[in-house]
């Protein structure tokens, strides 16, 4: 009994087995004559029987099904299957068709290519992400799991972003390459050899000239920058501020380090520390925006002469600077607030009150050439133009305070 169980359940597989060839062959017939739903349809009914398929006819399915997948433009299931027959066939050791998926995924992989830039272009990063996923499937090399990172910061896709970015960190990424130039002597231009041997015998004729190898520009820093940036998205702060010290340790005189660490003492509202770290940056690249924002961390901390004298200095590397222009008239104003409270509290003192306002008016004469500069470079801020009208009141500038009220009206 138990052997005609035996013999029968045989014979079903074999029924099976011959079944699924003869779907997946009509299947394929299909696909030819591209007639992609009857295609559709018999592949499925192969797949549907595929368990009791020996390696070669499971293989044979998925490379079909990948093939219609690509037929229909459906090249996220496409990539998919074509990678499943590989890897497939690598388990099993064979490789009926695993050069034929390869070809297929070159091919795929520069059709997603061109897709990711044209998402990119449109700011489309959750498409461009989607496609870039499919390219680092077919090609699962660093510098595309990088690219993979970048564009899932731009989707807002952090979580993601820093896995990627720290597998790339722990294994020492810096996306170094090292590249064999020459020049050519008719157009000037530099052109790219393949390899150090190729660049020689291109060096050897008269078509090209000036042999050298270079390496690219580390992305060491960039990685970095942009995992303390998704960490700060993410709320991370510690985490990002014990990042941004052990990479420093590693590059002291990076500035996009030592700003991050500041931004951190900034979050905490340490404005020392803050002011500190950006004299650091600063000394070593000195940019506007850092001495405006040393410049900031002092006002935070009343230091109105140190809070002068760096915003002074961001208006000497950038003129029309107006946050700087704007902040300058603030720590000129800001004795303004006790000295009313002063003038208040002198009512019945004649000899008091007139003394203060004396003060006053010095303080808006020191802040108003501020204040006018501004309104040159933002002519339509409406809080400015009020303080304009106040203070040129308080001075008796009545012509100036009358083109202000009349600004005014019209807004």
């Amino acid at each position: 009994m138990k052997k005609l169980v035996y013999l029968l359940l045989a014979l079903m597989m074999g029924f099976s087995a011959f079944a699924q060839k003869k779907e997946v062959k009509a299947a394929e017939k299909a696909l030819k004559k591209g007639d992609i739903e009857l295609a559709q349809e018999n592949i499925q009914k192969a797949c549907e029987l595929k368990d009791n398929a020996d390696a070669k006819t499971k293989a044979r399915i998925y490379f079909t099904k990948a093939k219609i997948a690509e037929a229909q433009g459906d090249l996220e299931t496409a990539v998919k299957m074509f990678v499943k027959v590989k890897d497939f066939e690598k388990e099993n050791g064979f490789t009926k068709y695993s050069g034929d998926a390869e070809k297929e995924l070159m091919t795929l992989g520069n059709q997603l290519l061109k897709r990711v830039s044209a998402a990119n272009d449109a700011k489309n990063f959750a498409e461009a992400e989607k496609n870039m996923k499919l390219v680092y499937l077919i090609s699962p090399n660093d510098d595309n799991l990088y690219i993979l990172g970048v564009l899932q910061l731009y989707n807002n896709n952090f979580e993601e972003a820093y896995k990627n970015f720290k597998q790339l960190y722990d294994k020492g990424y810096t996306g170094v390459k090292t590249q064999y130039l020459l020049t050519d002597t008719k157009t000037g231009q530099t052109v790219a050899a393949p390899d150090e041997k190729t660049m020689k015998i291109m060096a050897k004729t008269d078509q090209y000239t000036n042999p050298r190898v270079e390496k690219t520009e580390s992305k060491r820093a960039e990685l970095v920058a942009n995992m303390l940036y998704a960490l700060s998205k993410m709320g991370k702060d510690d985490e990002a501020f014990q990042l941004a010290k052990k990479a420093e340790a590693e590059d002291p005189n990076n500035v996009s380090l030592i700003v991050g660490e500041a931004n951190y003492y900034l979050k905490k509202n340490d404005h020392k520390n803050f002011v500190q770290t950006m004299e650091r940056a600063f000394q070593l690249d000195p940019q506007p925006q850092y001495a405006y924002n040393i410049g900031f961390g002092y006002y935070s901390m009343k230091d109105y002469d140190n809070a002068r004298k760096w915003f002074k200095k961001a208006l000497e590397l950038k003129p029309d600077y107006k946050d700087a222009v704007l902040a300058l008239s603030l720590v000129e104003l800001a004795p303004e607030k006790e000295l009313v409270e002063k003038i208040n509290n002198s009512l019945s003192s004649p000899k008091k009150y007139e003394a203060y306002m004396e003060e006053l008016k010095a303080v808006y004469r020191k802040a108003l050439p501020y204040l006018e500069k501004y309104h040159e470079l933002e002519p339509n801020d409406e809080k400015n133009i009020r303080t304009l009208k106040k203070i040129y009141t308080q001075l008796g500038m009545r012509d100036k305070a009358n083109e202000m009220k009349a600004l005014l009206k019209r807004m």
